[in-house]
């Protein structure tokens, strides 16, 4: 074979080979091709699935918001919370009303108090209550008078603290009087803080001083049936061994009572029941002049004068107020006071302690000028004082309700002109005769040991008849 021949066969075989293998090339693709379609299609399934399956799901959620769902029930909460809220804010204006009318009903209100009008001495132009955080406890400024500072810069002075009359308290702090310093005696004055007529010292003062004694419950404003070392029994017959003093509404023998059919007492006890307290005078009464008493620091008891005289003299002390001479139920009540406030005594030794039952009727010596007065008490006892003497002989402000003199009161004993007297006095023992005795005498006798009017209570004048 030549190689022309051979180069063709050659060439031919080529051309075949060539053939062939793009005929499988042709294959590979078309395969290829077709593995491509079936993967792309597959996905694209599951992605037309996947779509379908979200559509139907954000058709039902859309359906619960739209039809009565999230939204719905969202909005319906919305609306009960305005409706509450609401609700809570009517509610809360009809507290906010109730506190207001009751804080007018006791003088208050929401606003500060209006600063209380008092003339170029400082004494009040007009009748003034001033209230306190407690409702039922307040004090009444008559006309004419102030409450004042005393000595020790405060308005109470304790047991060896003096209690003098410093200044007349500013007007702007009166609405600022406590609870606590009523309970431990405000002092008043019915005139300025001068002396013999006008000057700034001297011996007489030119002004009165009485204390108020609240009573922020009636049902404490009622006699006592104290029993005290000695009294009378069932027959009027004097004894010892613990009496318990027998009291009656109306003349009866041999009982304590006192006249309530009277203009004088039933004014009183309103005025008491309505104003929430009473005054009396800060010492035992001395002597203006004839026919009228005072309350007065460093004067001399008034003595041997007859209880009829005593309860003229009483109504004269100030012409703007109504004074009176203390009745029995005034005198009890004080006591009652003391131990309700826990008042502050000299103890038997040295140094104060709180008054106790025991000191009012059984044993008065540490806080009273007797016979045989103990402790700082005992420092110019045994004789008559003028008032203001001792400093332990005072009790939330008020002197000598304990010993010094005795005082006449309107409460009667038995059916005859026999009155009480109370308090003991000089001559005698504190522990025979303690501040809540009761003693009877004839109303027209007189003794240099039997005063008058220790406790001349007055009412504002504004609240009475």
């Amino acid at each position: 074979m030549s190689n022309k021949e051979s180069k063709k066969i050659r060439i031919k075989k080529q051309k075949k080979e060539k053939i062939k293998e793009n005929e499988r090339g042709e294959k590979e693709v078309k395969e290829r091709k077709k593995e491509i379609f079936t993967n792309r299609g597959i996905t694209l399934v599951a992605l037309i699935i996947t779509i379908i399956i979200l559509l139907i799901l954000a058709g039902v959620s859309l359906s619960f918001v739209f039809n009565g769902g999230i939204l719905d029930k969202s909005q319906q909460a919305v609306n009960e919370y305005k409706d509450a809220a609401s609700e809570e804010e009517n509610e809360l204006d009809k507290i906010d009303k109730y506190l207001e009318e009751k804080l007018k009903e006791i003088g208050g209100g929401l606003t500060e108090p209006e600063v209380p009008s008092v003339d170029g001495s400082g004494l009040a132009t007009e009748d003034t209550t001033i209230t306190t955080d407690d409702p039922n406890v307040q004090i009444v400024i008559p006309k004419g008078f102030a409450p004042v500072i005393l000595e020790t810069g405060r308005t109470d002075s304790m047991p060896s603290e003096n209690g003098a009359v410093k200044e007349i308290m500013p007007a702007e702090e009166w609405n600022s009087i406590t609870v606590d310093q009523i309970n431990k005696g405000i002092v008043v004055v019915d005139n300025a803080i001068t002396y013999d007529g006008g000057q700034p010292s001297g011996t007489v003062p030119d002004f009165n001083e009485y204390v108020w004694i609240p009573m922020p419950d009636s049902s404490k404003f009622v006699r006592v049936d104290w029993t005290t070392p000695y009294g009378y029994d069932e027959n009027g017959s004097w004894g010892s061994g613990g009496r318990t003093h027998l009291l009656a509404e109306s003349s009866t023998l041999n009982r304590w009572w006192e006249d309530k059919t009277t203009s004088e007492y039933t004014n009183m006890v309103d005025s008491v029941n309505r104003n929430k307290g009473f005054y009396i005078s800060r010492y035992e009464a001395s002597q203006k002049d004839a026919t009228t008493a005072q309350s007065k620091r460093g004067q001399n008891p008034w003595v041997e004068v007859a209880q009829t005289t005593a309860i003229t003299v009483s109504s004269n002390m100030k012409e703007s107020i109504n004074s009176h001479l203390i009745y029995g139920v005034e005198w009890d009540s004080i006591l009652q006071w003391l131990l309700d406030s826990q008042a502050t005594i000299g103890a038997e030794t040295s140094g104060t302690r709180t008054i106790t039952e025991n000191d009012v009727q059984s044993d008065s010596r540490s806080w009273g000028n007797y016979y045989n007065s103990v402790g700082g008490a005992e420092a110019d006892s045994g004789s008559r004082q003028p008032s203001g003497t001792n400093e332990y002989w005072k009790v939330n402000n008020i002197y000598d309700l304990a010993g010094n003199v005795y005082e006449w009161t309107q409460e009667k004993y038995s059916t005859g002109a026999f009155r009480a007297s109370g308090g003991g006095g000089f001559v005698v023992d504190g522990d025979y005769f303690p501040a809540a005795s009761r003693n009877y005498d004839v109303e027209g006798h007189t003794y240099d040991h039997i005063q008058t009017v220790s406790g001349s209570a007055f009412m504002c004048s504004a609240v009475l008849w």
